[in-house]
Formats: C-alpha cells, structure tokens, sequence
C-alpha cells in the first residue's frame, strides 16, 4: 500500500492518506478530500511539466525554471498561491508526493505571493517511484460536475482514449466502430450478461445492471465533427431517443463506466461522486462495479459522500466479487483542537464488515430517526 504524503498544502499541515487497490475518500463537507485529490492532481500535473516522455511514459527531471499553473488543468479551480500554504502556517514552501515501503518520491514547490502557478523548486526519488502509474500517460480523471444531457458531443483527439474530465468524450468513444471492433473490454471486467467484450455491448450490459431496460448507442461522423448518444427504455419501444430528454442519471454515469471498462490495468482511475443524480440501488451498483474494476487491476480513487456506494462495494467483497485486502476507506472528520483535518482509516473483511464505524459516518439515518421517535414521543 502506498502513502500520499502533503505537506503544507490547503488543510493539511503535514498528512500521510494510505491509497489502496479501491481507495475511498468519505466524510462531511469541508473536511480535506477535495485537497487529497487536488494534491494528487497537480502532483501529476507537475509531472507533466517537468517530464520527459520516453519509452511509453513520463521519466521525471529536475525541475529547473518551470512553474506548475493552479487553475485550469484537471478541473482545479486554486486560486492564487496566496491561498494555497495552511492559515495555520507562515511557511513558504510544500511538498507533495508517494511514499512506498522505503522508497518516496517527493516535489518541493516555493511559494510567492499572490501567483497563478506554483515553481517547482526540488525534486527527490524521481527514480525510485518512476513505475508508478502516476508517470503512466493513461491517467483518468472524472470531475464531481460532468456534463449533462447534450444534444451532441464535439470529436476531438486525445492522447489515449479516455471520456474527459466530464464525461466529454463519451459519444465518442461508444460511436467510434472502428475503435470499438479493435478494442475488447478485460475478461475481469465484463459483465457477464453479455458475452460480446466490445464496448458498446460491455456499457450497455452494466448499465442495464444499474438501470434495468436503458439501451445506449451513438452515432459517429467525423465530416461534421459530431458524436450523438441516443437512448432506449421500456418507454420508447425500440424508438431511440436523443439524451436531452432523458434525466441527468445516465450522463452522469456513463463516463464512469466507460472509463472503468477501458482503463489500463495499473493506471489510476479517480471519480468525484459517482453517486451523482443516481437512485439508491443504482448507486449500490456503481459501488459494485468500481470494486470489481479495483479487482482487475486499475488503481481506483472515489471521493462519494454516498453509503449506498459504501454497501456496495461491501456486497462486492462478500460476494467474492473484489477482494477486502485491496479496499481502503479514508474518513475525513475533525478533531477538537487540531490543525488539520484527522484521517480514520477503515478496512474491510473478507466478509464485508467495516472494522470500525467512526462518529459521522454514514450514520445519519440513525441520528435522523432517533430524533424522529424522540419528537413522536413527546408529540
């Protein structure tokens, strides 16, 4: 298991948060799993400034004159240096980076005032920690606010095939014929109720489990630079349907089971709230599939604020679907008197049961109907 190591970077003075096989970040609001995942964003996002590309891969440099920009890429939204070091801290530097049994791989940044980019100022164990996916060129990223139902979707080139920051790509990936006929989903991953390993077939057969009857398919034309999704359910009678008249679940999560489905094995696959706009058993199910592509091999990250996806990937352990030692579930709380947000670090068995069940997690219906027997009583 590796440790993400922040120093001095938003909330976190000084944190090391376990990533796993499925690591899932949970807790309440404003408590530190956006700035885990932001750290571990631009980390990369400093790889790829001050790499080099070679055999396949980023190789990591020194980093010289080279500044990393705050906003913009991956989504993230920084602000302006001045914002970035702790209140707490007078400090004028952080460090971001990985450390796995002995060997760490670490980036120092100065900090200057009022700046829209960070500089890079050290650069230790670039060797050490160079296999890491982190250096990989495939590297997933689904932001919490992806793109809803849209009449059509732009074609554009990619480096490698992926769905975007926001599910962008996804008409694409599923029109694209000659892509998908050449392209077979991992034996690990596939649903079994199809036993076609092509995309199209391998998307709509997980997302028949999550939403029983919905049937995607996409139209692909490269001479006007547009990929539609259109969409099917017992409603329409085997009449396609554009996306827009249809709610916001299915765009949301298409991404995510695109992604999951054509990932490569190793590489990481980090989702902001695949719960979004989603029913409860739907949910439990998208937890379900994130635990079983962990189990083929992809390095998964959830930041969800969801228990249906916590049950689920419990039912995918208990059912043999995943295994517990590859699961590990970050709690994100607050400790009277601390600095920085504290950590709870939550295993599974090979039974599905958490080995600890912290204050504040996931325990609102509880709390919610102790108040409402409390009320009925004294009503």
């Amino acid at each position: 298991m590796k440790q993400l190591l922040i120093n001095n970077f938003k909330c976190f003075r000084n944190i090391e948060i376990p990533i796993n096989g499925l690591t899932i970040f949970a807790g309440a609001n404003g408590n530190g799993k956006s700035t885990a995942i932001q750290s571990l964003l631009f980390l990369r996002r400093t790889i790829e400034h001050c790499a080099k590309w070679e055999d396949g891969q980023y190789q990591m440099l020194e980093p010289g004159d080279l500044r990393v920009e705050l906003n913009g890429a991956y989504c993230m939204s920084l602000g302006t240096s001045s914002g970035i070091i702790p209140h707490s801290s007078n400090a004028k530097s952080l460090s971001l980076g990985f450390q796995h049994e002995d060997k760490a791989f670490m980036v120092d940044y100065e900090v200057e005032d009022n700046k829209l980019w960070l500089k890079p100022s050290n650069v230790k164990g670039g060797d050490t920690l160079k296999d890491d996916p982190l250096f990989y060129q495939e590297f997933y990223y689904l932001n919490a606010e992806r793109i809803g139902p849209r009449l059509s979707q732009t074609i554009q080139f990619y480096d490698f095939p992926n769905t975007g920051f926001k599910g962008e790509f996804v008409a694409q990936l599923i029109g694209d014929a000659e892509s998908n006929y050449s392209f077979k989903v991992d034996e690990l991953r596939r649903n079994q109720n199809s036993k076609s390993p092509r995309l199209e077939q391998q998307v709509n057969a997980w997302l028949d489990y999550l939403m029983p009857g919905v049937v995607v398919s996409a139209n692909y034309d490269t001479e006007t630079g547009f990929a539609q999704i259109k969409l099917e359910n017992k409603y329409t009678r085997g009449r396609p349907i554009i996306s827009t008249n249809i709610g916001f679940g299915i765009s949301y999560v298409l991404p995510v089971i695109v992604t999951g489905l054509i990932a490569r094995k190793g590489s990481y696959m980090i989702v902001e709230n695949p719960e979004a706009h989603l029913h409860p058993s739907a949910q439990s199910k998208i937890g379900q599939f994130l635990a079983v592509i962990a189990e083929s091999g992809v390095k998964v990250i959830v930041e969800t604020h969801s228990d249906h996806v916590i049950n689920g990937v419990q039912i995918a352990v208990a059912d043999k679907r995943a295994s517990s030692n590859i699961i590990q579930t970050n709690f994100f709380d607050q400790l009277e008197g601390s600095d920085q947000p504290n950590i709870e670090h939550i295993l599974l068995n090979d039974r599905g049961e958490l080995s600890k069940w912290p204050h504040g997690f996931f325990d609102q219906n509880q709390v919610d109907y102790r108040s409402l027997i409390k009320l009925r009583m004294n009503g």
